[in-house]
């Protein structure tokens, strides 16, 4: 019970501090130290990213930092794209794609950080306008929501963080209002894709109670932390998570089995 609950409340500080699914941690860590299936570890951790993020989204919300018409068309296509990948859980190469997502988080963290450092405005970490201008269509925030919550819903986690750089990068939100956004947009792909595993008995919510509420109590401190602080630090706070995240998830996602197996 208290490794749940110590568990959770790293889990909620992640995620009231960057948007991301702080679940990201919170699967490396069951599936390698706990005996639990696989499909219920991604089914538990959806289920603890709705209490977590419900909690974070709330004190975002109060603070006027979430955007839901910005972010509509992304929603959407999140939202079904966690039933498909709620659905079609199969075998993938995982190793290949959190070495992937790693080396993503180790370059956008580097660049977050030295955007913090930075006295003027630094427009490196958005996406040219030739670019972007495509990706700002209908069409366009529904397919990248597709892949978001196609992602998710196949790894329980990853979403967050793919929001929060969408949000940042393509749409130029501020770095509060990116991260508000976010945990919400979040909140609701976790919620379609618990739905999506709870139909084939891949949830333990006992489980997912205790670690849920402990992050949401985490989160809720960490996001009013969030909300005041300078966007600078805030900025080469998130930078070197995403830096420190990535080397905590190779060595127990990728190093961990390798080196026990």
């Amino acid at each position: 019970m208290i490794i749940y609950i110590l568990i959770g409340l790293i889990v909620g500080g992640i995620t009231g501090i960057t948007g991301s699914s702080g679940v990201l941690v919170l699967i490396p860590i069951f599936t390698t130290f706990f005996d639990i299936p696989l499909h219920v570890v991604l089914g538990t951790s959806l289920f603890v990213d709705v209490i977590a993020s419900s909690s974070v989204s709330y004190s975002y919300y109060r603070a006027k930092n979430i955007d839901i018409k910005e972010s509509l068309w992304i929603i959407i296509g999140a939202l079904v794209g966690a039933q498909i990948g709620s659905y079609y859980v199969v075998s993938v190469s995982r190793i290949f794609i959190m070495v992937i997502i790693a080396i993503c988080m180790i370059l956008f963290g580097f660049k977050m950080f030295k955007s913090g450092l930075s006295k003027n405005q630094n427009d490196n970490l958005k996406v040219p306008e030739k670019f972007s201008v495509h990706l700002r269509t209908p069409v366009g925030m529904v397919i990248m929501g597709l892949i978001i919550g196609t992602i998710t819903g196949i790894f329980g986690a990853g979403g967050g963080l793919s929001v929060f750089i969408i949000l940042y990068s393509i749409l130029g939100f501020d770095i509060k209002r990116a991260v508000g956004t976010s945990s919400f947009v979040m909140l609701l792909t976790a919620v379609s894709g618990v739905w999506g595993y709870s139909q084939r008995g891949n949830v333990d919510f006992d489980i997912g109670l205790i670690v849920g509420i402990s992050a949401a109590v985490g989160g809720a401190i960490t996001s009013v932390f969030a909300n005041k602080v300078n966007e600078k630090f805030l900025a080469r706070l998130i930078g070197a998570f995403f830096v420190f995240f990535a080397f905590v998830m190779i060595f127990l996602k990728v190093l961990t089995p390798i080196l026990f197996n």
